[in-house]
């Protein structure tokens, strides 16, 4: 990082939010003001917006996953209102955002208006400013009549939870049955054909595995998706398992200045409770309350700020769930590429991620 960039950093712990306008000729000069705004870190820094927001429908799920931080979660089991989904949505078509992701810490199938709300968000993304609109789902609930919905509709993305072949994956994903995963997985990839949405992708947590069937889960996927997505096993506390083969023998470079989440990251809870990442799963850090006031000020209100503070200082409080959290830390090299089964498909690196893309003109099954 520039010294002129870890001295705003500096400056802006220090100062506060507001503060860095008047810093800016301080530490760049007025001459370099242009600089500055075209900086995409310190435009962050200046003017944070949510590209990212889940709603939790549910935190119920009617798996058990051995790997789950959610399963140790101790917040009671509800569902998210109508009027808490509505008054968000309609919140987030006038702020604008990104991506909307229609999940958290449950399956958000076992809500008994999922429907509704889909198509809602749906009709507030193609009338207002929500760019994309999907979720991740395990796959038991995910059936035909749910297919057919979401191409109808045109639900961006669409993402399968599985960790393995067979019974393998169901034995980490307690009460899953991988058939009918695979099954609804392949229906859907038919019944969209040529169309372009949803993009679908399969969200792998590299747990339980032996290479050898990591390599039998990746060639029986990676013709049929558009992308496996795989991601280390996170622990309640926001530590990773580095254990495993994740990451051995990838080039991992310096990690950013500091983590991003808390300016670019909404999750709101069944309940309305906000916290700002979603390796939250208790969703301890407490950010607001989506039921008593709008997004629009917690977005803005002392309790962002202030973690946004403790973010650029690497300095979180006792107790704050960013405490101990590793996640954002361990980082790949950017733009890394590596060509993988027999050059038909590539690794992808891209922050604390993995992901395995089809190469461009590879047979799809």
């Amino acid at each position: 990082m520039s010294k002129k960039l870890e001295k705003a950093r500096e400056i802006l712990a220090g100062k506060g939010i507001r503060s860095l306008c008047v810093a800016t000729v301080e530490v760049l000069g007025q001459s370099s003001r242009r600089a500055f705004y075209k900086n995409r870190l310190l435009g962050r820094i200046l003017y944070p917006k949510p590209t990212t927001v889940f709603l939790e429908l549910t935190n119920n799920c009617n798996l058990n996953c051995r790997m789950c931080p959610f399963r140790l979660d101790p917040r009671k089991t509800g569902y998210m209102s109508r009027s808490l989904f509505t008054s968000c949505v309609n919140q987030l078509s006038k702020l604008g955002v990104e991506t909307l992701s229609l999940h958290f810490g449950g399956t958000s199938l076992l809500h008994p208006d999922f429907e509704d709300y889909l198509k809602y968000a749906i009709y507030h993304r193609d009338h207002g400013k929500i760019d994309n609109v999907g979720w991740i789902s395990n796959g038991t609930l995910f059936d035909q009549s749910i297919a057919d919905s979401v191409v109808d509709l045109g639900v961006d993305a669409i993402g399968f939870s599985i960790d393995g072949i067979g019974q393998i994956n169901d034995n980490i994903r307690v009460g899953a049955e991988y058939s009918v995963i695979e099954r609804n997985i392949k229906y859907l990839i038919k019944r969209r054909e040529k169309a372009k949405k949803p993009r679908v992708f399969l969200s792998v947590t590299d747990f339980g595995r032996t290479e050898e069937q990591d390599m039998d889960l990746y060639r029986e996927w990676v013709p049929v998706v558009d992308e496996i997505s795989i991601c280390p096993r996170i622990f309640p506390d926001g530590t990773v398992d580095t254990k495993t083969a994740f990451y051995r023998g990838h080039k991992k470079v310096k990690p950013p200045p500091f983590c991003p989440s808390s300016f670019e990251t909404m999750v709101v809870g069944w309940n309305g409770i906000v916290t700002a990442c979603c390796v939250d799963t208790s969703l301890k850090a407490d950010l607001g309350d989506a039921t008593r006031e709008s997004l629009k000020q917690i977005w803005a209100g002392p309790r962002y700020q202030a973690l946004r503070k403790a973010a650029l200082a690497n300095a979180f409080p006792f107790g704050s769930p960013c405490q101990n959290c590793a996640f954002w830390r361990m980082t790949f090299e950017a733009g890394h590429e590596e060509p993988f089964l027999g050059r038909t498909a590539a690794i992808h690196y891209h922050r604390q991620w993995k992901f395995i893309r089809r190469k461009t003109g590879a047979t799809r099954s």
